[in-house]
């Protein structure tokens, strides 16, 4: 009689899963699918391993979705989070566009926190260490292109025209604003945008919130740790997700 219930529960089951929608992603667990190289590139970030893994899974992410557009990163400093997310387009014909200063922080600013002042040229990352990232994870030379300098000045140069991920760590509300302001409206539909101090820093946040109440935006934040958050440009719930913890 056991066995007979289980059997019938079984059968239940499997009907149900026959009867539920299928979603684009039910197949997609890009956090199973983690290269070991990304170990490796923890000297060369500041983040977490765990942070790596997750950029990386966004990079995936937009790719297996077949979003169109390069991958656009706001704050270098020594390439590991670049490398972490350029990994995944290592198989594609996609570039990386990667902007920073290479002179640490600039100044801060009251809206920026209590605490920012003191981080005032802090940080202060180098182009060898931003291409060593990028050989470790055997992306392409040719397939990336390091903008030096201060985004006021390497934003007027010629842009990407679409851009799939972008990636923004730039920490105060003056560089956070000009890089979505620069790079938003090339974010083609479906794309990653990533806030990388959205919990850490309070410019940051205040930046993101007058750039959406701007433009009449209400986007779907998602969060990841402490500090980072994300949406994908265009949608608008999370429904086809209902059954699992990750959110790509």
């Amino acid at each position: 009689m056991a066995n007979q219930k289980t059997t019938t529960l079984k059968n239940m089951r499997n009907l149900l899963k026959l009867l539920k929608p299928k979603s684009d992603y039910a197949d997609l667990d890009p956090m199973l699918k983690v290269i070991p190289e990304l170990e490796r590139l923890n000297s060369y970030s500041l983040s977490r391993l765990q942070v790596l893994k997750k950029l990386y899974s966004l990079g995936q992410d937009v790719v297996n979705r077949k979003i169109p557009g390069d991958f656009v990163e706001c704050g270098v400093c020594n390439g590991g989070s670049a490398a972490a997310i350029a990994s995944a387009f290592g198989n594609t014909e996609r570039k990386v566009w990667l902007y920073d200063s290479f002179m640490g922080l600039p100044a801060a600013k009251e809206i920026d926190g209590s605490d920012a002042a003191k981080y005032f040229g802090r940080f202060v990352g180098a182009e060898e260490k931003v291409q060593e990232a990028m050989r470790i994870v055997h992306f392409p030379e040719e397939n990336y292109i390091i903008r030096k300098g201060w985004f006021e000045n390497t934003f007027n140069e010629p842009l990407p025209q679409a851009v799939s991920i972008l990636h923004i760590d730039a920490d105060w509300y003056d560089s956070v604003m000009l890089s979505l302001k620069t790079f938003y409206e090339r974010v083609a539909d479906g794309g990653v945008i990533i806030l990388d101090d959205f919990g850490h820093w309070e410019g940051c946040r205040e930046a993101f919130y007058d750039f959406i109440a701007q433009h009449d935006l209400k986007p779907l934040l998602e969060r990841c740790g402490h500090t980072q958050a994300f949406w994908v440009k265009g949608r608008v719930h999370n429904r086809e997700f209902a059954d699992r913890w990750e959110i790509p």
